[in-house]
């Protein structure tokens, strides 16, 4: 008997360290990855957080900002072949979180999750339009679809929809008249939706200056 009360004490002491050390090295990474402009310091905590995912494999956060981070290194390069070598290895990092059955997702994380694929889908759009929009197009909006469809009050996937809209010309389904919607309804959740320890928390003052810009478009 007390050597099963000894195990169980040992047990608990090492998984608070390991919780405390995970704590400790989220709260370094979440602060880098806030203060990332550049694509050396993208580079930085794109490395950062990839050390993280290898020791906490079934952590899907610390793989969210190491795929969010090569989403971010993509969009900082010239080269159209550079650009989607980032955007498919953020999409390789993030697809095998795309489950319930990994035991810290929820349908919030799964909302995240596909928010971050839409975003990447997007990206390669972006590369070549013409090309890449047919191609991509459909798997951006189910993705959004699916964000929308586990979490409703999720700004992000709103946000990432009307920026998209906004900048699809309205002979390919985009437009202000659809992107304003999309802009509010975003902008109207980013004030109710409370984000958990560590969860994704951008967008909001970009989708604010992109809905002055499309209401100002408007009116012209």
């Amino acid at each position: 008997m007390k050597y099963k009360i000894y195990i169980a004490l040992l047990s608990f002491i090492f998984s608070s360290e390991y919780t405390e050390r995970y704590y400790s090295a989220m709260d370094k990474g979440i602060k880098m990855f806030e203060l990332s402009e550049t694509e050396n310091e993208f580079l930085e905590t794109s490395n950062y957080f990839y050390r993280i995912s290898q020791v906490v494999k079934d952590d899907w956060l610390s793989s969210y900002y190491y795929a969010y981070s090569n989403t971010s290194l993509s969009m900082m390069q010239d080269d159209p072949d550079i650009k989607e070598l980032y955007l498919d290895k953020a999409f390789d990092i993030i697809s095998p979180f795309d489950t319930l059955q990994i035991s810290n997702i929820d349908s919030i994380a799964m909302s995240e999750i596909h928010t971050l694929k839409a975003m990447i889908y997007v990206g390669k759009i972006f590369i070549n339009p013409m090309v890449n929009g047919m191609k991509y197009g459909s798997l951006a909006e189910k993705n959004i679809n699916k964000a929308i469809s586990y979490c409703p009050s999720n700004p992000r996937p709103y946000y990432l929809s009307g920026q998209s809209k906004f900048y699809t010309p309205s002979a390919f389904g985009g437009g202000i008249d659809k992107a304003l919607p999309l802009l509010k309804k975003s902008l109207n959740n980013y004030e109710i939706f409370k984000e958990k320890k560590y969860w994704p928390n951008w967008g909001q003052e970009k989708c604010q200056l992109l809905y002055e810009k499309a209401l100002a478009d408007e009116k012209k």
